[in-house]
């Protein structure tokens, strides 16, 4: 097959649905399909380049070429919830150059191809929603540090997104997105049950079912977590590990709060692990308590080789779609701590692959905490089942899914 995948950013940047789109382009590829990833260039980017087999064309966007302001980070172009002229105008063009089989689109750039899905340069059209986007402009569904309960409505929502977004972005962005029918997705899949109940709050098409087919990772991250030399950087002494931005949407402020309290309460001859975050800091960052050890860019294999030694992983957020992190860690064998939320609650079973804690409770993720640490027969049971329901989210497990969905569509 000859498949057009399109997502707003790509590698070299670097995140979670970027490494999903890279690991399921990159296995297909593998199993000897054709793969070119349409999106949105960058200062330093080249215009069309091959990365490990995957062709990748970078086109213009009214944002990158006639408004450069309107992106807060020129690394990380921004595609609204409505066509985008020169985009569309791309996409249109790289249709007709590539005669491809099937298109699959995996963020609002599927606004810019919309448009094209039913004239004479139109493909079939799979879409994966990795996040509440088609329902949620802010995109993660929380209203003030909590899942959302009202449900999208347009006044409230302008108000929610506002914070983020400015009041006249979050305007046209939200306006765009309810106006929305979605007219143009023959397929539609999620990934992960809780995305998919999500999608009942989008304005989709009657009748278009979604399928659940999880975000991957690459196979054999288990063996690179386990060959990847110790990074002399982590601590001489049991640690616990956070991977991800250092937000209050992740958590990390009620990490804090909960390993304060742990350090506090220690009874145990030795002295308490130390607590390792490794992520990004944001505007909202809290400030880092005294002996939490944190550290940014960190290369992956390192990242895996950390959560290998970790005494226990906690993945603390307040809504997640899915969790990749969550996913790493158990393939690593790392004791696991997420919150009950999105996709982490079906990911996980508790007491069985991980242990579950209510999303912002300082005191749950303390007990949870205090629990794991002194019963070394429960961490040795989440690490064996923990790591066999890892394997599910690999890319072996996962690709064979994408290529069903891409015959059936086509």
């Amino acid at each position: 097959m000859r498949i057009l995948q399109l997502a707003n950013l790509y590698a070299p940047v670097i995140g979670g649905l970027e490494r999903s789109i890279a690991t399921s382009s990159e296995e297909l590829v593998r199993r000897g399909h054709e793969v070119t990833v349409l999106t949105l260039a960058t200062p330093r980017a080249p215009a069309d380049e091959t990365r490990n087999g995957v062709r990748v064309v970078r086109v213009r966007s009214v944002a990158n070429t006639l408004l450069p302001r309107m992106n807060q980070d020129p690394a990380k172009p921004f595609h609204p919830t409505a066509p985008d002229p020169l985009t569309t105008a791309d996409i249109r063009h790289e249709l007709r150059a590539g005669r491809y089989d099937v298109v699959h689109s995996h963020d609002w750039l599927m606004y810019s191809y919309l448009p094209l899905r039913h004239g004479r340069d139109g493909r079939p059209h799979v879409h994966t929603a990795h996040d509440f986007g088609l329902a949620c402009v802010k995109k993660d569904f929380a209203q003030q540090g909590r899942g959302c309960t009202t449900g999208p409505r347009l006044s409230r929502c302008l108000s929610c997104a506002s914070g983020q977004y400015g009041r006249p972005r979050a305007a046209v962005l939200t306006a765009a997105l309810r106006a929305h029918r979605h007219r143009g997705i023959d397929a539609l899949t999620a990934i992960s049950p809780s995305v998919a109940r999500a999608l009942d709050q989008a304005r989709l098409p009657a009748g278009l079912p979604v399928r659940v087919v999880s975000s991957l990772v690459p196979d054999g991250l288990d063996e690179l977590a386990r060959n990847t030399p110790r990074p002399d950087w982590l601590p001489d002494r049991p640690y616990l590990l956070f991977v991800g931005a250092l937000g209050p949407h992740k958590g990390i402020d009620v990490l804090f709060a909960a390993y304060g309290k742990l350090v506090e309460g220690w009874r145990g001859t030795e002295p308490p692990p130390d607590l390792v975050c490794l992520g990004t800091r944001r505007a909202d960052t809290p400030p880092i308590p005294p002996g939490v050890h944190v550290r940014h860019d960190v290369p992956h294999a390192q990242v895996m080789a950390a959560w290998h030694g970790a005494a226990a992983g906690v993945v603390p957020s307040i809504m997640e779609a899915m969790g990749q992190v969550a996913v790493e860690a158990l393939l690593a064998r790392t004791p696991l701590i997420a919150s009950r939320t999105g996709g982490l609650a079906d990911m996980i079973r508790d007491g069985e692959s991980g242990l579950h804690v209510p999303p912002g409770d300082v005191d749950a993720l303390h007990a949870a905490l205090s629990r794991l640490l002194s019963d070394p027969g429960l961490a040795d049971r989440l690490r064996q089942a923990g790591y066999r329901r890892g394997l599910d989210f690999t890319a072996a497990r996962v690709v064979p899914q994408i290529e069903e969905i891409y015959r059936a569509c086509i």
